[in-house]
């Protein structure tokens, strides 16, 4: 923090530092340290997310996934976090052991000392699936005290489905197609032509992709080992 103040010049931020950033020098671990409590941006407080997972967390997940042979909903159900996320973690846990098999380097100490600043947990509290359609306006329905309004009752007066039928809606497309990490991604399906390559601007870590936005529409990727390539058509 000493050695950031001396190399800011905006007034401005030096006041932050000096005054509402003062805490920031030692953060408290455990904890998030957003500018406010609970809340990352003091313009929208009713954005109050739940602290990230921890790695050891993901790192259990997709083990589980891969040794065990446990299912996405299973998963989800077992860490409380929603089946869309489980997804999403064993997609980026795959990405991360393919780079460590390329020797690209991790940044493990940089994301252990994130989770500490953010107060990451090993498990979550979110909905399994987001089934729940928008329903418009609020509606009332007067019922006698000794008679029985059930969930289908509720769902007819909405004139939406019951619950028990979007889940089992939800369960089937998982039966007929399940989560899988195989098959080709849209890089691996795309034909190039070598334009050049230049050594001297290698990257280890990224593969850049530049999309044109006027008439032609082409696609070039600039990758890791300098070499621009053009892409010539997307196979089905």
């Amino acid at each position: 923090m000493n050695s950031l103040k001396r190399k800011v010049k905006h007034p401005y931020f030096r006041a932050f530092l000096a005054g509402e950033g003062k805490r920031f020098e030692k953060p408290l671990l455990g904890q998030t340290n957003y500018i406010q409590p609970h809340c990352p941006f003091p313009m929208n407080p009713q954005y109050k997310p739940q602290p990230p997972l921890t790695d050891s967390a993901r790192e259990e997940i997709w083990k589980k996934f891969i040794e065990t042979g446990q299912s996405v909903r299973e998963l989800g159900t077992f860490y409380g976090i929603s089946i869309k996320r489980v997804e999403a973690i064993l997609k980026l846990k795959k990405l991360e052991k393919d780079m460590i098999q390329q020797g690209v380097p991790i940044q493990k100490n940089f994301a252990l000392n994130m989770e500490k600043m953010m107060g990451a947990r090993s498990h979550r509290q979110e909905p399994l699936t987001d089934m729940l359609p928008k329903v418009g306006k609020p509606k009332f329905c007067l019922v006698d005290e000794g008679d029985k309004f059930t969930p289908e009752d509720a769902a007819k007066l909405l004139n939406r489905q019951p619950i028990a039928s979007l889940q089992e809606q939800e369960l089937r497309k998982e039966l007929i197609k399940p989560f899988t990490l195989e098959g080709k991604t849209q890089q691996q399906l795309q034909t190039t032509t070598v334009i050049r390559k230049d050594p001297e601007i290698t990257n280890i870590r990224f593969k850049f992709r530049f999309k044109n936005i006027g008439e032609d529409k082409d696609i070039t990727i600039r990758d890791r080992d300098g070499t621009l390539l053009k892409v010539n058509k997307l196979s089905s």
